[in-house]
């Protein structure tokens, strides 16, 4: 079998614990992508931050962004995307609200929050990760969800025990029918279309490119990669991954993502 697309996940995968691409990272991906192999990242980021590291890797092609919600062409034009709908975002914004959660709303190119009730150091994480400045409202209902469905929510919280909690209450609330919920890190729940995942985004990109997903090699190392996991012949997941997200992979790499995740994976199937 030959892999003609490999798709990265960017964080605790493609770049260390600083958010900085290792260089073996960016020397393996450059030499499998000089073997004529695609390179995709698929992101629950927003567009302008995976858009971001695909320079650094010096590679124009399609990428998915925002947890599978929204698939760009190397021109950098929308060719899928999913939003929520009108009822569910008023629910989880009520529920966030009143629970003491921080709530991100995403759409295409930027991110919201409302300045009034969101956590500043939660808002100052966000703006350094995505690398995007978020738009800061005094109402993300009034201001916001009344206006347009985004693509997606991003809930965050420092307490493990609590975003589980809330994670819950979400389920329990909301019709599975119209939104669904995952866990992209201890701190973070993604609050998505029903059918927007990994797994939508690497069928999207094999559609998009002509691949069979038996020649998609993935790299993750959290529980919404798994998605992907299903989609693809190879999975590779992470040493600083869960031990039941190792569990569903093809192959474990030895290096965390401080050490060169990505390359040990290229190295082992692209030898």
């Amino acid at each position: 079998m030959s892999i003609k697309l490999i798709c990265l996940d960017i964080d605790g995968t493609l770049v260390d614990d600083n958010k900085n691409i290792p260089p073996v990272n960016l020397e393996e991906i450059r030499r499998a992508a000089s073997l004529g192999i695609r390179i995709a990242i698929t992101s629950g980021r927003i567009s302008p931050s995976t858009q971001h590291y695909m320079k650094q890797l010096g590679i124009n092609g399609a990428v998915s962004s925002l947890g599978g919600a929204m698939l760009e062409n190397e021109n950098h034009e929308i060719i899928e995307e999913y939003t929520l709908d009108r009822q569910t975002c008023s629910l989880v914004n009520e529920l966030a609200n009143s629970n003491g959660m921080t709530l991100y709303a995403y759409y295409h190119y930027h991110w919201y929050a409302d300045g009034t009730k969101a956590s500043p150091y939660w808002m100052n994480v966000e703006k350094t990760i995505t690398t995007v400045r978020g738009i800061y409202v005094n109402d993300l209902q009034k201001e916001v969800l009344d206006h347009f469905c985004p693509n997606k929510f991003l809930v965050s919280e420092k307490d493990f025990d609590k975003t589980v909690s809330f994670m819950k209450l979400l389920q329990d609330s909301c019709d599975p029918a119209k939104v669904k919920f995952f866990m992209s890190g201890p701190t973070y729940i993604e609050v998505m279309h029903p059918d927007a995942d990994k797994g939508n985004a690497i069928r999207g990109l094999c559609r998009y490119y002509g691949i069979d997903k038996s020649e998609v090699m993935v790299c993750g190392d959290y529980y919404n990669d798994l998605f992907m996991f299903k989609e693809a012949g190879i999975s590779v997941a992470a040493a600083n991954s869960p031990d039941d997200v190792k569990a569903q992979a093809t192959y474990v790499t030895k290096a965390d993502c401080n050490q060169g995740v990505v390359a040990e994976a290229i190295r082992h199937f692209i030898p």
